[in-house]
């Protein structure tokens, strides 16, 4: 390797070890980590990383460094290796303003998207967290193009799967989220909560005409989800560590109690959150793992307990 090269290189490592430790490092400390042979070889590296802030050398950066006869500590105008942060909410802007961009773009663009779009989803997960993106994707592709679907179904009220084969109608996303179809073996119109879909499946049938009561079921389903919404919430009070808040803030809103605690090594903090449906409610906690903690209701935390121990029994 050319000598010039490996000099910046550990000028630069130098640089990295110190802006790591802002408290600073002793002499002996500094050379223990960096590898000098000796102490008077490690003050000559110093200087010449003093003098680069001095012409000939970089005048445009300024490397102030400080030793006080104990320890040596380093001021940059720049930080070393690290990026701009964002927020979730702005990453999850970010996305977005990519995804509506994507479908404008030209094929080498639709790349660099993809690209970009997969290390967003590496930072703030989209498959994970937000199970119902494709879905909602593949339901709004089958909506504007007539496509009789098959889905697959949670039925909550059960505890069981089905199949359904339906012609999409409208995507309800105004309180909660639901599919509108006409359901083509029930011969009726039919909600389904977005949440409870667990797959899509465009068919090769053909598409029907909606019948003329469309208008009258889709009246009633709005006063019967007004209804709803005026009904008198219930509420849990429920132990969050930072992600899992984040993740199903996304699903509910949470209302921060301000008050946290510490358990194996992790800070959980209290929040309120509205119980919109029980048994979707305990499945969704259930996701979380230990990360979410029930404190009350209590009956709430004994089903939830029920639900562990049935699975547990069943594997055992």
């Amino acid at each position: 390797m050319n000598p010039a090269t490996i000099r910046a290189a550990a000028k630069l490592n130098l640089i990295r070890i110190l802006s790591s430790h802002p408290d600073g490092l002793s002499l002996e400390e500094l050379q223990k980590i960096t590898g000098h042979k000796s102490i008077s070889e490690l003050k000559n590296e110093l200087g010449e990383l003093y003098m680069i802030e001095m012409y000939p050398y970089s005048p445009q950066d300024c490397v102030d460094i400080d030793f006080d006869g104990e320890k040596v500590k380093i001021t940059l105008p720049l930080a070393v290796d690290k990026v701009l942060p964002l927020s979730p909410e702005e990453w999850i802007l970010l996305r977005e303003i990519v995804r509506n961009k994507k479908t404008t773009t030209t094929n080498e663009e639709s790349q660099i998207a993809d690209q970009i779009l997969s290390k967003i989803d590496s930072i703030i997960p989209s498959g994970t967290w937000e199970p119902n993106a494709k879905i909602r994707d593949s339901l709004q592709s089958a909506i504007q193009t007539k496509r009789i679907i098959k889905i697959q179904y949670w039925k909550r009220d059960r505890d069981q799967k089905e199949s359904r084969i339906v012609q999409p109608w409208i995507l309800w996303e105004e309180n909660d989220n639901y599919l509108l179809a006409f359901d083509l073996e029930k011969k009726a119109f039919r909600s389904f909560r977005l949440d409870c879909i667990l797959s899509v499946e465009k068919t090769e049938k053909e598409s029907i005409v909606l019948p003329d009561e469309a208008k009258d079921w889709l009246d009633g389903f709005r006063q019967l989800v007004s209804l709803e919404k005026n009904k008198e919430e219930q509420f849990a009070t429920i132990y969050l560590t930072d992600s899992s808040a984040f993740h199903l803030g996304l699903k509910l809103p949470l209302k921060d109690l301000q008050k946290t605690i510490a358990y194996e090594n992790e800070n959980y903090f209290l929040y309120e959150v509205p119980i919109r449906e029980e048994k979707w409610f305990i499945n969704s906690i259930l996701g979380y793992g230990k990360s979410a903690m029930i404190q009350s209701p209590l009956a709430l935390k004994d089903k939830i307990l029920a639900r562990i121990k049935e699975a547990t029994t069943a594997l055992a």
